[in-house]
């Protein structure tokens, strides 16, 4: 019998078969894939995160290092900075294989769980082959449809959101063109956005919406790639969920843990969940190794959902009134760089509310006096204003 058995090897379970098997725990790895395979993600990730989880170094794998993440919309565009070695893009094969080739764990792949049942002091998986295997654990790592959750009954009122993604080829000048940068951008579908990620040598081109009609996102991405020169032509379009977190629901039984994905995770604003999925699939391993992993929901609650609460109700906000709020965030670098902050790991929804309310007062009497400091002395008086004040507290 196996000390954990993870079904799944995406981040999440590849991290959580990575700190098990550090401490020296029996851990069987069931892949219905065989790695390394694709999966349509953006692939961007924090950096910070990867240093404090893991030991070994991820250069192998990385494809651009992100310097500025761009917003737009209706044509208005910002870019803010982001802190050195803050963001990285990935391939999530490579990504994900270059994790799990660290863990100390067995491995099987091309293997399909069908079946998880709670008996006693173990958890039974069946697969789809007939094979059945024991351990006294079980992580649930395998995505938005997970048979784990299925079949414990958890995680049942879930909220989804439906993206599709390309990885497009492009020449060197074309993936210049978008620098080393992250573009966010926003109008071109109802309670979502689309988004352009540079790789070594390609585009990740895509875009999410929650609750979309049909046809509406494939229309949507023919437009934003048209706009920005970008060639759809003879590539294959992915379509894959995005569990949004929307309330506190039972990510775990008595001997099972959800993480990732199939704990719906995903973060409320911008669906990102390679950073969530590591971060559960850490938090679900030591639970089980600290011998309470009954306490497994409430660090979820403590270290995701409270402050995914937060990130809920800006989601709400922004995709439901995106002009209006546009047009007062883009040009308050105070807020932009948070947003940018939050993606390297370096801040959290509470800290951006915080931020928007908190800086508001300083952005207005900042832009008061940049106007009037314009209409006496022009243009260039004015930018120095702003330029004092906001390059200062970037510092």
């Amino acid at each position: 019998m196996y000390d954990v058995i993870i079904v799944g090897a995406g981040p999440g379970g590849a991290t959580a078969a990575y700190v098990l098997g550090e401490a020296g725990q029996r851990v069987l790895v069931l892949e219905k894939e065989t790695l390394p395979r694709y999966k349509a993600c953006g692939g961007g990730v924090s950096a910070r995160l990867l240093a404090e989880t893991f030991p070994f170094s991820f250069e192998p794998v990385i494809e651009t290092r992100i310097k500025a993440v761009t917003y737009t919309l209706d044509g208005n565009t910002v870019a803010v900075p982001v802190p050195e070695h803050g963001v990285q893009t990935v391939m999530r094969d490579r990504f994900d294989a270059h994790i799990l080739s660290h863990a100390r764990a067995e491995v099987r792949q091309g293997v399909a769980v069908h079946k998880v049942t709670e008996a006693g002091d173990r958890v039974l998986v069946e697969t789809a082959e007939g094979e059945t295997f024991a351990a006294r654990y079980l992580i649930g790592a395998d995505g938005a449809n997970s048979v784990v959750a299925r079949s414990l009954k958890l995680r049942r009122g879930k909220t989804t959101a439906a993206a599709i993604e390309a990885e497009v080829p492009a020449s060197p000048e074309v993936v210049r063109r978008f620098g080393e940068a992250l573009w966010f951008i926003f109008g071109d579908v109802r309670m979502g956005y689309a988004w352009i990620f540079p790789k070594a040598d390609h585009l990740s081109v895509g875009i999410a919406a929650l609750h979309p009609a049909h046809g509406e996102l494939q229309a949507a991405l023919a437009r934003v790639a048209a706009r920005y020169g970008v060639s759809l032509d003879c590539v294959q379009l992915r379509g894959h969920p995005i569990p949004i977190y929307t309330r506190r629901e039972p990510i775990a039984a008595a001997r099972a843990l959800l993480v990732g994905d199939a704990a719906g995770l995903a973060d409320p604003f911008t669906g990102e969940g390679i950073r969530l999925a590591i971060k559960s699939g850490r938090l679900a391993a030591q639970a089980i190794l600290s011998g309470h992993p009954e306490q497994y929901p409430a660090l979820i609650h403590q270290d995701i959902g409270v402050c995914h609460t937060f990130g809920l109700g800006l989601a709400w906000l922004f995709y439901h009134f995106p002009r209006l709020c546009f047009a007062l965030g883009a040009p308050n670098p105070f807020i932009t760089r948070a947003f940018a902050d939050m993606l390297a790991d370096r801040a959290d929804y509470p800290l951006i509310i915080l931020q928007i309310v908190g800086s508001l007062p300083i952005y207005l009497l900042t832009e008061g006096i940049a106007a009037l400091a314009g209409w006496l002395g022009g243009s260039e008086r004015r930018e120095k204003v702003r330029s004092l004040v906001y390059t200062g507290a970037g510092k």
